[in-house]
């Protein structure tokens, strides 16, 4: 029998503060956004963005993977779907859609589309185009509905859709086989690392048609192979035991690879307009180059967190089980307080630390304050968020929640 694994858990919550902050330097780093910071671009937080643009989506798939290997364990892959159904899309497309990311919606027409309206005018539009939009198959939204960040949950559930008959195929005894061979080799020093070839494969083959989508299927595709990596690291302890041999390793690595970045895109010019295809030319050896060096970089990176959570966070505490709850809705409702806090701030004559520490602090402050008031203690709040019912007080302490996919 496979034991709990904390570290996952607190991973998940780490990685949810880590896009809290990382979106809260949006404002002020390199690069489009809804709303950004008057002035000049801040390096140090462009250089902020970028590391954690290396690592913190493909972490939250691959625990995402980790997550639906323990819902796997009590569910039938029916139950699992249904899970999925109430966790993200229940979530996703009622408050998401229809309440969360109205307001992102009017930051990016204001910024970036020259709308010169109030958010109430520009609102009846808004709902008549996500009703009579055609569906678009080359995106992986298939409707004209901005999703902001939840761009996530989308790619969560059609990941969880499409691949659990692979799942399945993972838990039955044939699957487990095959995975106590792939546990042989990745137990070995540096076996882990083989993961590095389908991830660059993946990137060097499928990219270069999106022309530098940020995201599209390909990018599907490489969320993917995280996923079902993570799914398979819980079930052999032989796969912890390989990360946590080169999790250092992995930092240089990590280190040097971001490095790398930075002079494909800083030196070299080699940015999001022609990054996918140097000079016109398709899988040129500077696109493969860089892609490579990407892969490397942000599993790289991947290890050594892991790494460092199968060290020092596999215990639980009293914070945790809450924490764990809180994440998603947390990450349902981080970005939009986020922009409707930086909308007001942002204009303000002072300077950029300081704005980014009032944005940081007020918009956790309100969000745990809407979390505790509004979403945690009433049901149908809370399954509007995708959480499960609250259970009724009992004198015994409850054991932390299952971890799912979310």
């Amino acid at each position: 029998m496979v034991e709990r694994r904390y570290d996952i858990d607190w991973l998940r919550v780490l990685a949810m503060m880590m896009v809290f902050f990382f979106h809260c330097a949006r404002f002020f780093g390199g690069g489009g956004w809804h709303l950004k910071n008057p002035g000049e671009e801040s390096l140090i937080a462009t250089l902020f963005i970028g590391l954690l643009d290396l690592w913190i989506m493909p972490l939250f798939f691959l625990l995402s993977g980790a997550g639906s290997w323990y819902a796997l364990k009590s569910r039938t892959g029916g139950q699992y779907l249904l899970e999925r159904i109430k966790r993200i899309l229940i979530p996703l497309y009622g408050i998401g859609v229809f309440i969360i990311t109205i307001p992102q919606v009017y930051f990016e027409a204001v910024t970036n589309e020259g709308y010169t309206g109030t958010l109430w005018e520009g609102l009846p539009l808004y709902l008549h185009n996500i009703f009579t939009s055609p569906p678009n198959f080359d995106d992986l939204f298939f409707f004209n509905v901005f999703l902001g960040h939840l761009w996530f949950l989308q790619y969560l559930f059609l990941i969880s859709l499409l691949v659990l008959p692979l799942l399945l195929y993972l838990r039955s005894e044939r699957g487990q086989r095959f995975i106590a061979k792939l546990a042989g080799l990745c137990g070995r020093w540096g076996g882990m690392l083989m993961f590095l070839m389908p991830l660059a494969a993946v990137r060097i083959a499928f990219i270069h048609f999106f022309k530098g989508q940020e995201h599209s299927w390909a990018h599907f595709l490489y969320f993917t192979l995280f996923f079902v990596i993570g799914f398979i690291i819980p079930a052999d302890e032989r796969f912890t035991v390989g990360i946590r041999k080169i999790g250092w390793v992995c930092l240089a690595l990590g280190i040097i690879g971001a490095a790398v970045e930075g002079a494909f895109i800083f030196i070299l010019k080699y940015n999001y307009s022609n990054l996918y295809h140097a000079g016109g030319e398709p899988f040129s050896l500077t696109y493969a180059l860089f892609n490579t060096v990407m892969s490397i970089a942000s599993w790289s990176w991947v290890v050594f967190i892991f790494s460092l959570g199968a060290k020092y966070l596999n215990s639980s505490g009293r914070m945790l089980p809450h924490a764990n709850e809180a994440v998603l809705p947390f990450y349902i409702l981080h970005q939009t307080v986020i922009l409707c806090v930086g909308w007001f701030v942002i204009r303000w004559n002072i300077g950029d630390l300081l704005k980014y520490l009032i944005i940081a602090v007020c918009s956790f402050t309100i969000i745990m304050i809407f979390y505790e008031g509004l979403v945690r203690p009433f049901n149908i709040v809370r399954f509007l968020f995708g959480m499960r019912p609250k259970k009724k007080s009992s004198a015994i302490p409850a054991p932390p929640p299952e971890r799912n996919a979310a």
